[in-house]
């Protein structure tokens, strides 16, 4: 069993100890109504204040405001944080990090002779790596999964089962794709002509940063001709779909059922809403955000919020819904 202690703490997450008691240690952390002394908790939510002030959680991690209305009120040793998400975030990685069942290469797996696979990597029984593929320090991938030629994976990246990596496709460092994901699909690319659909060879790929997590079912086209780019830090929901040629930013949140078409270019720390629409060659500006069912047609400004469909401004949307609202609140009266 892994402990935490009280300095611990303070060095992971540099927060404040009130009060500080040296020789408190913690076994995980667990939500306000169901821990125990053993266990930090946190407050995040303000709903959940008046469940603050009964747990018995040994710790609580909260804000500075929330701290000050504690004080004194729980028997809670209170770690007062600036970003009380992040802190429990740090505090979570401590007690639960991913542990498989296997370790080094199974005989079972199919490894092409010119693979590259580091001394570390752990490569399940089933899984192929094909010719010429790369695989980094402490890299791990699972059964089912598939990773063509000329392909490379870095270092301490988890491929869960059944994931794809398509040939000349490329991962960074600590990435992880969830089961059922694929990485570097044809794109969606055809001439047509009055006889027949005329398949464009998608002969780009895909490059994905440094620290990128990808969800279960989640797809990602290689290019056409240039590379599929997903930059770093950016995480993607289940069920995502981006086509070919797509530029994703850094640090980018993209929920689930939400689809981006070709040749479009989002910004830095862009967050999609689940089930957003996004057409294609269009440009998504840095810190926009578009709202849940946003059907984007057009491109969309820096820092702004987008809703409805078609998307424009959320105050636009707003005033819209609220219209459309009373026109048929006073036709019900008549």
């Amino acid at each position: 069993m892994s402990f935490l202690s009280i300095e611990e703490i303070i060095e992971k997450t540099n927060c404040e100890i009130n009060p500080f008691h040296k020789e408190q240690k913690f076994i995980g952390v667990a939500p306000l109504n169901l821990a125990s002394p053993e266990h930090i908790s946190f407050l995040i939510n303000e709903k959940y204040f008046d469940e603050a002030l009964t747990t018995k959680a040994g710790a609580i991690i909260c804000s500075k405001k929330d701290a000050e209305n504690l004080l004194n009120k729980t028997k809670s040793v209170l770690i007062v944080s600036s970003n009380p998400h992040a802190t429990l975030a740090k505090i979570s990685q401590h007690f639960f990090k991913p542990i498989h069942p296997f370790a080094g290469k199974s005989n079972q797996a199919c490894i092409d002779e010119t693979a590259e696979i580091h001394p570390t990597a752990t490569i399940f029984p089933f899984a192929f790596i094909g010719p010429n593929a790369q695989i980094g320090e402490n890299t791990v991938i699972y059964s089912g999964c598939f990773v063509g030629a000329a392909s490379s994976i870095g270092k301490d990246c988890i491929l869960y089962p059944n994931s794809v990596v398509r040939e000349g496709c490329h991962l960074g460092d600590r990435c992880i794709l969830n089961p059922g994901c694929v990485i570097g699909g044809d794109g969606f690319g055809f001439a047509p002509t009055e006889k027949e659909n005329i398949k464009i060879p998608q002969i780009g790929g895909v490059q994905i940063a440094d620290d990128v997590e990808i969800g279960a079912n989640a797809t990602i086209d290689r290019g056409a001709m240039a590379d599929t780019k997903i930059g770093r830090q950016t995480k993607i929901d289940n069920l995502v779909m981006i086509a070919h040629n797509v530029v994703v930013g850094e640090f980018c949140f993209i929920a689930a059922q939400t689809g981006i078409a070709g040749s479009t270019e989002v910004g830095n720390r862009v967050v999609m809403a689940g089930q957003v629409g996004v057409a294609g060659h269009l440009k998504i500006g840095d810190k926009a955000t578009l709202t849940a069912q946003a059907g984007v047609s057009k491109n969309v400004p820096s820092g702004e919020i987008w809703g409805g469909s078609p998307a424009r401004t959320y105050k636009e949307h707003a005033t819209t819904i609220a219209f459309v609202n009373r026109l048929v609140k006073q036709a019900s009266k008549k």
